[in-house]
């Protein structure tokens, strides 16, 4: 178990998992950005879940310093390669768990910091961070941890320890097809921060719907083909029929299942948009221009991720979101 445990990038998940380390007697510091720092020292953590809220006093810092045994790495996608270079800084040997979107972090981070030292962990929750010094999290949690490069498998079993304390962890053979899973998921985030619509009502929308379910079918395809596959999950399995079924089939069968753990008046929204109310950068070049970088190099048309793509580049650089009409004019079906 590591004895000193650093949390790089103080956001929802971040910050989640730093506090109920820092109750199950860890010695954890956050590292966050000033104003989330300045009201976690004045007032404590506010942590909310579905049973309760509490507030939890735990030490945090606005730059990386000092020791630690080990670094979960929870900036934005976009953030990965700057970060690493702050903990390459350190000179020190702590392993360090990628538990970003998308699925190029892990070869980032071990590209500066070097394969033995980096442990893939993909994130299955729903978490908000809004307001400094406030998280909530918002559905149950799962933790796939694994190694993405054989020389890191040493250092596996500690961090499945570890994580283990604040959310349900586990193994899995094949972290890259375990990202590659959760990157069809998170394909859905540009609809909501595009129409500023929670997920719960956006995923209830007849037209949004069809837009979600035709940018996963793309995104599976289009993965496949390339020569990356999905993980053994029921997830995935849904993926795959999903894709594999004709359209008007794959929407009456999986239309009203998209909104999932959320009920119509939730007012949650992905970690996309929740950077975009927090006027943060965009991680969508991440997330959907990962197919269409993908498609592009195999020559398939993506026209659902590319104009997802799009339009979202265009929110994050106007502040305006559309409405559903307005978007989904981009698309034919």
């Amino acid at each position: 178990m590591p004895q000193t445990v650093v949390v790089f990038g103080a956001g929802a998940v971040g910050s989640l998992v730093g506090a109920r380390l820092f109750e199950a007697a860890i010695d954890v510091r956050l590292i966050g950005r000033p104003a989330h720092v300045d009201a976690i020292r004045s007032k404590g953590l506010l942590v909310r879940d579905q049973n309760e809220s509490r507030l939890v006093q735990l030490p945090v810092a606005t730059t990386l310093t000092g020791p630690a045994d080990l670094i979960l790495l929870t900036v934005k996608s976009q953030d990965v390669p700057e970060a690493c270079r702050s903990i390459a800084a350190l000179h020190s040997d702590a392993a360090v768990v990628t538990m970003q979107n998308g699925v190029r972090s892990d070869r980032e981070a071990a590209d500066i910091l070097g394969r033995d030292r980096v442990v893939g962990c993909v994130l299955n929750i729903s978490a908000t961070y809004l307001e400094p010094g406030v998280v909530e999290q918002n559905t149950a949690g799962l933790f796939q941890v694994g190694a993405p490069y054989p020389e890191s498998k040493g250092r596996v079993d500690a961090v499945l320890e570890l994580l283990s304390l604040a959310i349900k962890t586990e193994p899995v053979p094949d972290i890259a097809r375990s990202r590659w899973t959760k990157l069809m998921a998170n394909l859905n985030n540009a609809i909501m921060a595009i129409t500023g619509l929670p997920i719960g009502k956006a995923l209830r929308h007849p037209g949004l719907t069809r837009l979600s379910i035709a940018t996963i079918r793309e995104g599976v395809k289009t993965a496949q083909l390339g020569g990356f596959g999905l993980d053994q999950t029921r997830r995935a399995r849904t993926f795959r029929l999903m894709s594999t079924l004709p359209m008007p089939l794959s929407y009456r069968i999986f239309g009203g299942r998209l909104a999932g753990n959320f009920p119509p008046d939730s007012t949650y929204g992905p970690s996309t948009q929740q950077s975009l109310l927090r006027g943060s950068s965009s991680e969508l070049d991440y997330l959907n221009g990962e197919i269409v970088t993908v498609g592009q190099q195999i020559g398939r048309s993506t026209p659902y991720n590319s104009g997802l793509l799009e339009q979202g580049r265009a929110v994050f650089a106007t502040r305006r979101t559309l409405t559903p009409e307005e978007l989904l004019r981009h698309f034919k079906f």
